[in-house]
């Protein structure tokens, strides 16, 4: 069973890798294409609104260039002709805006900035600061700009009359017929709501492209949106109500575009503070930011799910795998774990087993071999037991032997102690009588001595008379 785990454990340790490598990849090249779309998506929006910039553009330059709009206008700034104002305001809104319904507004004004013309009565006679008109219509741009110049401001919404939504302006000179020197400015105040239509795929609709909208198919997360350089919302927001010039976005795209002039995609937090993947595009002559982003859960919701399914067939496969593996090594090792049965019963001391493997290749080999074995140990057993037994009995005889010679060394001992003690004592008793010997032998002379000294004093005696 250990080998069984092991093999199992291998092969679901290989089976997870690849898997998680090929998540992982698969996400990376999902992600990049997500990016990669959103990034198309962000152009082709782009080219639209420049479309767009450039329709109206190309309309106030007409206009800005009728005979008869700059003919009047030079006329009623020199006489200051109210009749003639009114009936030039007539004409821009019966001729003109009638052509286009996405120009709320069109104002004339004087080089002064005040409004002299515009196709609503209110706004007649309007002035501003002219760093207020700088801001809103790039008034001081426009009229020193070469004929038929034209520029555009950014969508803002102004507290003034007609001003009920945000609006885009663009502003055109008007150049005198007879001098050819700028006397006017002609402002035509253009509804936000087309850019909305724009980026919704609802011009495109409306201009007979059946795919207008097709980026929003199956995407509900979707947002494609533009951003000014404030950092306010200037078109509607798909999950906010009344989003435009309210909603502030600071996100990464519109760091990049106003703070390094860069464009931008990958992952960050939108202004809703929820993960998405994004594109943008800096429309800089323009000051504004397009951008088109998804949340990423949407994006991945997909792929999440097949990585389930993944992670569900991988453990089928890891599954059939262990059985598989189970019955390989049950019908190719069953005979091996016989032989390792047997090989317990040895350790154990029985040598009576045998291995009744049949089987011709090499376990079967190994079989007769451990069988051959068992044999060689059974008669290496019994010539053990031969050889004990004939140990012990030469162990008896040799006990045996020692005894006797034990007794004869005791009895040899003995005799010698006896005759070392008869020895000894008659060495005592010489000793004694060589004593004896002795001392009257240092007596006898002793007394010759002293007679030698008396026969040596009797000798000198009769000299000293």
């Amino acid at each position: 069973y250990k080998l069984i785990f092991v093999f199992s454990a291998v092969i679901l340790a290989i089976i997870v890798i690849i898997s998680v490598y090929s998540y992982n990849e698969t996400e990376k090249i999902f992600k990049n294409q997500i990016l990669k779309n959103l990034t198309d998506i962000v152009e082709i929006e782009e080219g639209q609104i420049f479309l767009v910039f450039e329709k109206f553009k190309v309309r106030t330059v007409d206009w800005s260039t009728d005979s008869f709009i700059r003919s009047e206008f030079e006329e009623i700034i020199k006489s200051n002709d109210s009749r003639r104002a009114e009936q030039l305001a007539e004409y821009l809104k019966i001729k003109k805006q009638s052509m286009d319904a996405d120009i709320i507004i069109t104002d004339i004004f004087n080089l002064n900035g005040t409004a002299v013309i515009s196709s609503l009565e209110e706004r007649i006679g309007h002035t501003e600061p002219l760093e207020e008109l700088d801001k809103e219509y790039r008034f001081s741009q426009a009229k020193s700009a070469s004929y038929a110049e034209s520029f555009v401001s950014a969508l803002i919404y102004e507290d003034e009359p007609g001003h009920s939504e945000p609006l885009l302006h663009v502003s055109v000179p008007i150049f005198s017929l007879k001098t050819d020197e700028a006397v006017g400015v002609m402002i035509n105040h253009i509804s936000g709501k087309k850019f909305d239509e724009v980026l919704t795929g609802k011009f495109q609709l409306q201009a007979g492209v059946k795919t207008g909208n097709l980026p929003f198919v199956g995407r509900k997360t979707l947002e494609i949106y533009i951003v000014n350089k404030e950092g306010l919302m200037v078109t509607p927001s798909r999950f906010i109500e009344n989003a435009i010039l309210k909603q502030k976005v600071d996100t990464e795209p519109v760091k990049k575009c106003f703070g390094e002039n860069q464009e931008f995609s990958g992952v960050y937090k939108n202004y809703l503070g929820k993960e998405v993947l994004g594109a943008s595009m800096c429309i800089n002559d323009k000051d504004i930011v397009l951008i088109a982003e998804m949340e990423k859960d949407e994006i991945f919701s997909s792929l999440k799910g097949k990585r389930d399914q993944a992670v569900l067939i991988i453990g089928l496969i890891w599954l059939l795998s262990s059985l598989v593996i189970y019955w390989v090594i049950k019908f190719f090792l069953g005979n091996l774990m016989i032989i390792r049965k047997t090989a317990l019963e040895v350790a154990k001391n029985n040598f009576e087993v045998k291995i009744e493997v049949k089987s011709k290749d090499e376990i079967g080999d190994l079989a007769r071999i451990f069988n051959d074995m068992i044999d060689s140990i059974k008669t290496s057993q019994k010539q053990l037991k031969e050889a004990d037994i004939k140990l012990k009995e030469i162990n008896l005889n040799l006990e045996q032997k020692i005894k006797e010679r034990t007794a004869e060394l005791e009895k040899l001992k003995t005799g010698l102690e006896q005759s070392i003690a008869e020895k000894t004592k008659e060495l005592y008793q010489k000793l004694a009588e060589l004593e004896k010997f002795k001392k009257l032998t240092i007596g006898r002379e002793l007394k010759m001595i002293e007679l030698k000294k008396e026969i040596e004093g009797l000798k000198s005696g009769p000299k000293k008379t």
